[in-house]
């Protein structure tokens, strides 16, 4: 089946084909997501940043729609996005501490862009602003459609919702992150498809997991577990292709 680029970041239309991860998670992720027919795209640590968040995709490659994407990957990695045929904005510097690691780090719903805009790499342009004290917007925040999403983060979760976004809010926690006391839900979670939102591990502990549960299902969308570890972040995952035809079961 043919493939095409996904319109819209985080949502695709179809099955996803192509999705970039952090060649850190390899080991763990490359067999269930072959289970699920995705291509990784593998990229390598971030150098510039902290070790610990050194293999987290949503530092190093931000999707801004259709063939546009902004990274700060040095290597083979833009070269292959540019053969895929996608239009690749070369990154401001990062820095190894927050918040200037996290200048890549906005969540985008639909025409939305969530994110500390004080620190936002300056090719993230065209959206309507929704700005936040969180640099680390994407990480903090499950994207479930183009005007839904799941979050920890108070700050997010009104000013999101001020724009019309329609918020769960969950209790922090419950991610594995190591290194740190926690990790978070958008970390940890990408859409695979339309209707499935997959996390890395279980979820199924969290003490908001059947209000998560109900808020995805009530939207169309099933929860997906990729593996039977509890869920870890990894930065998340950018989607990047899709089938061009109907989204599978």
């Amino acid at each position: 089946m043919s493939e095409r680029i996904i319109k819209t970041p985080h949502l695709p239309q179809g099955k996803v084909g192509l999705a970039a991860f952090g060649a850190k998670y390899r080991e763990i992720l490359e067999k269930p997501l072959q289970n699920l027919g995705i291509t990784p795209l593998w990229l390598p640590d971030n150098e510039a940043v902290d070790p610990r968040l050194a293999g987290h995709a949503d530092l190093m490659l931000l999707h801004l729609g259709g063939a546009r994407v902004v990274t700060s990957c040095g290597g083979e990695i833009p070269q292959t996005l540019t053969a895929l045929g996608f239009d690749v904005i070369r990154a401001a510097e990062q820095g190894r501490s927050y918040p200037a690691d996290a200048r890549l780090c906005a969540c985008i719903v639909g025409a939305r862009c969530i994110h500390n805009f004080k620190i936002s790499d300056p090719a993230i342009s065209g959206f309507e602003r929704v700005d936040v004290r969180q640099g680390y917007a994407k990480c903090c925040a499950c994207v479930v459609n183009e005007g839904a999403m799941i979050t920890s983060d108070t700050g997010i979760a009104k000013a999101a919702a001020r724009h019309g976004v329609d918020v769960l809010r969950i209790r922090p926690g419950y991610v594995d992150l190591p290194g740190f006391d926690t990790g978070f839900i958008g970390g940890a979670a990408f859409k695979s498809a339309p209707d499935v939102l997959a996390f890395t591990g279980r979820l199924d502990h969290h003490p908001d997991w059947p209000e998560i549960e109900h808020f995805l299902r009530g939207r169309g969308v099933e929860p997906l577990f990729l593996t039977d570890m509890p869920a870890f972040d990894i930065g998340s995952a950018v989607p990047l292709t899709e089938a061009a035809g109907k989204s599978c079961p």
